[in-house]
């Protein structure tokens, strides 16, 4: 009898505890849990999901910034609005291949079979570089295609271009680049933390070019194009730093969790 209430009364402790379990369930359309279990190894998918959703919101945000002359009077008169219509549409058609620069990101992070820790790490660090220094390329060369045709029929083709929001990605680049710059700095390289923390954009799309066919205005011209080559050098360098100082912190670490030193014992 003792024994008979026993196995009842652990019967309705066992229901009573699975009772939540049961009416989860039981749920309709209840598949919540599994999304949450499987957040960590979606992580890569969302992340490239973001990107791709960045991307339009920039192209978006660029071809208003770009056309916002059109409804807001700004294109001027005469030869000035001829210049900014060319300036338009230079800048509208630059806006999509900087958009896809972002996109392209995004479709690479969303293909990545790395672990968390190398993924925030390494492959998204990584990539933010890339991002950041590809489109400032980009702006820096369409800046000197709208300096080329202002030297060349006197127009002025400024370039002017809404490029603030490169900043909202500046974020991204400092916070993995900060970390090595420290790094390196702690180590006595601190050289090579001021050329990682370097500004970007230091060729402004927006410079004056000068007298129409004059030797000084040629000079600016070259000086621009010349910037676009020292962006992507600038951004090869710091992904070759970036590489092999993470590199060795993955080496460290890895040895700090099994210790060992290189001493043969016979």
């Amino acid at each position: 009898m003792y024994l008979t209430k026993k196995f009842i009364m652990e019967k309705f402790i066992n229901m009573a505890l699975d009772f939540p379990h049961m009416v989860n369930q039981k749920l309709p359309k209840n598949n919540f849990n599994d999304m949450m279990e499987s957040s960590e190894g979606n992580i890569a998918s969302w992340t490239g999901y973001f990107y791709k959703v960045s991307a339009l919101v920039v192209l978006l945000g660029s071809l208003i910034a770009v056309l916002s002359p059109v409804w807001s009077g700004g294109l001027g008169s005469g030869a000035e609005m001829i210049g900014s219509l060319i300036a338009i549409l230079i800048w509208v058609y630059a806006a999509f291949p900087i958009a896809q620069v972002i996109r392209s990101a995004g479709d690479s992070l969303a293909s990545s079979k790395s672990s968390t820790v190398d993924f925030v790490f390494r492959d998204l660090a990584v990539t933010n570089i890339k991002v950041l220094g590809h489109v400032a390329a980009l702006v820096a060369l369409f800046g000197a295609f709208c300096m080329t045709l202002s030297w060349a029929t006197s127009l002025d083709i400024s370039g002017a271009y809404a490029t603030d929001w490169i900043a909202n990605i500046d974020y991204a680049y400092s916070l993995p680049m900060a970390a090595t710059a420290e790094f390196t700095d702690m180590i006595g390289l601190g050289f090579v933390g001021n050329i990682l923390t370097e500004a970007w954009t230091n060729w402004d799309p927006t410079m004056d070019a000068g007298a129409a066919w004059s030797g000084s205005g040629l000079m600016a011209v070259a000086w621009e194009f010349i910037g676009v080559i020292v962006v992507l050098a600038k951004l090869y360098v710091a992904l070759a730093l970036y590489h092999f100082f993470y590199g060795i912190l993955s080496s460290l670490f890895n040895w700090f969790k099994n210790p060992s030193l290189p001493i043969k014992t016979s």
